[in-house]
């Protein structure tokens, strides 16, 4: 239709008629009705897919206990045995044990007791020992005696058990000892011993080219 026209020429609506389109309450109440069930419909849906995924989920397992069985407890058995002297670097020599003693008896350590022991050139006698913990004041007390072949080559020292380590790397090195070395074949034992410990005392004829005898007695003395 043409803006100026006011009837249509096809229908012959006229336009002075227009309005807005009238409603009908039964088509409100319909229309209502039908979103209300769709609603409803979905959350019927909603509760039955809910159902199915709670029921289809599997259970979360529980962690069990686990019951942790403690170790057996282990005593060390004691060390016994006399003292043995090597005369063969490189060497493992046996620990001298302690003597046990009743509370209040001081302690004493056997360490060496030879009355002819040979060294051959260019090795050393080892005698290896162990202080325990106590609060006892100890050292190491003795003499070396020379029996035949003897001179001034024959070296005697102590060392801790990490200073052993290092000289029995290297046998013709000087030792690092924390006591003073002794040379000679008439030599009397005097160490003070620092402390609970790994200690070897070593008789060295390592510098000589002859074979030395000597005599050697050695004990750990404990004072008070």
């Amino acid at each position: 239709m043409l803006e100026a026209s006011t009837v249509c020429k096809q229908c012959g609506w006229d336009r002075s008629q227009d309005g807005p389109p009238t409603q009908d309450p039964k088509d409100r109440k319909a229309r209502i009705g039908v979103a209300a069930g769709i609603a409803v419909g979905y959350w019927v849906m909603f509760l039955l897919i809910s159902g199915t995924s709670a029921a289809a989920r599997p259970l979360r397992a529980t962690n069990s206990i686990n019951t942790v069985a403690e170790a057996p407890s282990y005593t060390p058995e004691p060390v016994t045995g006399e003292a043995i002297a090597l005369g063969t670097l490189p060497s493992t020599a046996a620990t001298a044990p302690a003597v046990a003693t009743k509370p209040g008896k001081l302690l004493t350590i056997k360490v060496a007791d030879s009355k002819s022991a040979s060294i051959q050139p260019h090795d050393a006698l080892h005698y290896q020992f162990e202080v325990p913990e106590t609060d006892q004041k100890c050292q190491l007390v003795g003499s070396l005696h020379g029996l035949g072949g003897f001179d001034r080559d024959l070296e005697v020292f102590l060392l801790t058990d990490d200073e052993y380590l290092f000289w029995h790397a290297n046998p013709a090195a000087i030792p690092h000892s924390s006591w003073e070395t002794t040379r000679g074949s008439e030599t009397t034992l005097g160490y003070h011993l620092p402390g609970a410990g790994i200690y070897h005392l070593v008789i060295s004829n390592v510098m000589s080219p002859a074979s030395k005898t000597v005599q050697v007695r050695a004990h750990v003395k404990c004072t008070r």
